[in-house]
């Protein structure tokens, strides 16, 4: 049973809104002796879907724009392992970028209630770090993660410490100093 609270998070609207829809009937309140409305999750979740259909998303996301091929072959392999779904959501850029497009109209979306489920290939196509708390927002607004690989690619690893590595020293001694150039040498240098 959910709180008048609650229910208008969940459905996106506000305690207004949903006086008049108990006013029109579209949905019913269990009043407790208290005289306090209470509603039940199912009819939430159908009234969700009268309002607005939520939606399936696909996500890929490629760390550069010389592995574009791979993203064809991510979004490829997406679409034949889910037959039904609504959108197709793609980004070039490190999964430390927390500012990339795609992801953040993704995360709009998501924080909108507009989407039931996110499918990615791995579970670093999203993020590399806070993965969980991705998730438990996305339980907070109805939306499930299914991620159909559950291995991460180890050469990705190597990269995101190397660009960390480069923008740390780059932040410390500044892009154009001596010291900062030596050290992004150094790391091409150990990543080979």
């Amino acid at each position: 049973m959910l709180r008048p609270k609650e229910a208008c998070q969940r459905l996106g609207i506000s305690y207004a809104t949903l006086r008049e829809y108990v006013k029109k009937g579209y949905i019913k309140p269990v009043i407790l002796q208290s005289g306090k409305w209470r509603f039940r999750e199912e009819d939430v979740e159908r009234l969700m879907g009268i309002i607005r259909k939520r939606k399936v998303i696909l996500y890929a996301r490629v760390s550069s724009s010389t592995q574009k091929d791979d993203l064809v072959n991510q979004v490829k392999y997406l679409e034949e392992q889910v037959k039904e779904y609504d959108q197709v959501i793609t980004d070039i850029g490190s999964k430390l970028n927390m500012k990339r497009k795609g992801f953040l109209k993704l995360l709009r979306m998501i924080l909108n209630n507009e989407v039931s489920r996110v499918v990615v290939a791995y579970p670093d196509r999203l993020v590399r770090f806070g993965f969980e708390i991705l998730e438990e927002v996305c339980k907070a607004h109805g939306c499930e993660i299914v991620v159909i690989n559950q291995e991460d690619k180890e050469e990705e690893l190597v990269e995101d410490l190397v660009s960390i590595l480069v923008s740390f020293s780059g932040k410390l001694y500044g892009m154009r100093s001596h010291k900062y150039e030596k050290v992004k040498k150094c790391v091409e240098e150990l990543k080979n």
